[in-house]
C-alpha cells in the first residue's frame, strides 16, 4: 500500500484544489471552439485515412520494345465520305509495319451527322493498290481534246490519255472537268457521296517504336520506298479533312487517366488542310493497392494544320506521329497506416488544447492587468 501511495510522487498533472479554480466566459468559450475544431480536424483526419493516396514515381523504362502498344480511336470526320478514307500505320522509315492487329470500322453519315450505315463496315489497314485500275470505264470520243496538254492534231480519246499528256506537261488535270473522264470510278463515287461524312473507330496494336497512323484519302501504295496516296487526280482541295476527335488513348485505362485529344474538333470549313498531331507517349505504370499492376501509357500532344492550297507537298487527313520517351511514370497507390492515423488524432487534440489554453491564459491575463488599471484609476 505504500508503494502505491508512494506513486503520488510522479503525477506530472498536479490538480490545485477546487477553491483555486477560476471559470470564466472567454474560457468557455475558447474551450467550445477548441472542441469543434478538434471535431473537424479529426472528420478531415479519418476521411483522409480511409482514402487511398497516389505516390509518383519516374524512371528509366525497361520494359521491352517487343511488345505491342493498344491504340483506340474514334474520329469523325464531318465532309469526307467513307468510300475515300483509308488507315495506314508506318514506322519511322515511312513503311508500313508489318503483324499489325487491327480491328477498324467506319460507318457513313449523312451531312447533319446522322447514321446511315444498315452496318458497320470493317476497314483492313495498309491495303497498298496499284494506280491504274483496270476495269475503270472511260468516255471514248472521237479525237478527243488533250485541253491544250498537246500539239494540235494530237487526239486524247480517253482519260488515260488526258492523264498522260498533262503529266508530260507537268501539270495538274481536273479530271471532274474532263470529257473524257466522266465516267471514272472516282469522280462518280465522289460525285454519288460529296454531302457525307464518316465515323472512323476501333483499336490498332502497334510495334513500340516512333511512326505514325493516318486516315486520309486516296488508294494507298508504295512508289520509290515512299508511301503515297493516289487521289486519281483529284484536287486535295475537294477533300474537306474536318473532323472531331471523340477519343484517342495509347494503353488501357487507370484511375485519372487524362485523355487531352478527347473532344477536340478541328474545323476550317474548307478542304486541303493536312492535320497533324504530333505525339510524345510516355510508358505508364499504375500499382493498385490490392497488387495489381497495369501496364499502360500517357501522351502529351502538339497540333499543327498544313494548307495544301498553293501546290504545297502533303496530303489531307488526320495524321498521329508518335515516339516513346524514354522514361517511365509509376503510379503507386498508397493507404495511411493504423499507427501513424492514431499518432495524428493524438497529436490533433494535444496541439489543439494546448494552443486553446495559451490563448486562454492570455485573455484572462490581459482582462486581470486592464481590470486592475481601472481599479487604480491609471488608465487614461
Amino acid at each position: 500500500m505504500s508503494l502505491l501511495w508512494s506513486l503520488k510522487h510522479f503525477d506530472a498533472y498536479r490538480k490545485p484544489m477546487d477553491d483555486f479554480r477560476v471559470k470564466t466566459l472567454s474560457g468557455g468559450l475558447v474551450t467550445l471552439i477548441a472542441t469543434i475544431v478538434i471535431g473537424l480536424l479529426i472528420v478531415l483526419e479519418t476521411k483522409q485515412f480511409l482514402s487511398t493516396d497516389v505516390l509518383e514515381h519516374l524512371f528509366v523504362d525497361s520494359t521491352t520494345s517487343d511488345e505491342r502498344v493498344h491504340i483506340e480511336f474514334d474520329i469523325t470526320f464531318n465532309k469526307l465520305p467513307c468510300n475515300f478514307i483509308t488507315v495506314d500505320v508506318m514506322d519511322v522509315s515511312s513503311e508500313a509495319q508489318d503483324n499489325i492487329n487491327d480491328d477498324i470500322y467506319r460507318l457513313r453519315l449523312d451531312a447533319d451527322g446522322r447514321n446511315i450505315s444498315e452496318s458497320a463496315q470493317k476497314i483492313e489497314i495498309n491495303q497498298n493498290k496499284t494506280i491504274a485500275d483496270p476495269t475503270e470505264l472511260t468516255q471514248e470520243v472521237k479525237c478527243g481534246s488533250c485541253y491544250g496538254a498537246a500539239a494540235d492534231g494530237i487526239c486524247c480519246n480517253t482519260c488515260e490519255d488526258v492523264k498522260s499528256a498533262y503529266a508530260i506537261k507537268g501539270w495538274q488535270v481536273n479530271i471532274e472537268e474532263v470529257e473524257q473522264c466522266k465516267n471514272d470510278k472516282w469522280v462518280k463515287e465522289f460525285t454519288e457521296h460529296k454531302n457525307e461524312g464518316c465515323r472512323v473507330y476501333g483499336t490498332v496494336k502497334v510495334a513500340k517504336v516512333a511512326g505514325n497512323f493516318h486516315l486520309a484519302p486516296g488508294d494507298p501504295h508504295q512508289a520509290m520506298r515512299s508511301h503515297v496516296h493516289d487521289l486519281h487526280n483529284l484536287d486535295p482541295v475537294k477533300f474537306d479533312a474536318s473532323h472531331t476527335v471523340n477519343h484517342l488513348t495509347f494503353g488501357k485505362s487507370f484511375p485519372g487517366k487524362h485523355y487531352p485529344l478527347d473532344g477536340k474538333v478541328n474545323t476550317e470549313n474548307r478542304g486541303g488542310i493536312m492535320y497533324q498531331y504530333y505525339v510524345k507517349v510516355v510508358p505508364t505504370r499504375y500499382d493498385y493497392l490490392d497488387g495489381r499492376v497495369d501496364q499502360s501509357h500517357q501522351f502529351s500532344v502538339t497540333t499543327h494544320k498544313k494548307d495544301l492550297g498553293f501546290r504545297q507537298s502533303g496530303l489531307p487527313g488526320f495524321f498521329v506521329q508518335y515516339e516513346f520517351s524514354p522514361l517511365m511514370v509509376q503510379y503507386e497507390e498508397f493507404r495511411q497506416s493504423l499507427a501513424s492515423f492514431l499518432v495524428s488524432l493524438c497529436a490533433i487534440v494535444g496541439g489543439v488544447f494546448a494552443m486553446a489554453q495559451l490563448i486562454d491564459i492570455t485573455i484572462y491575463q490581459t482582462h486581470r492587468y486592464m481590470k486592475n488599471r481601472i481599479a487604480g484609476g491609471k488608465l487614461t
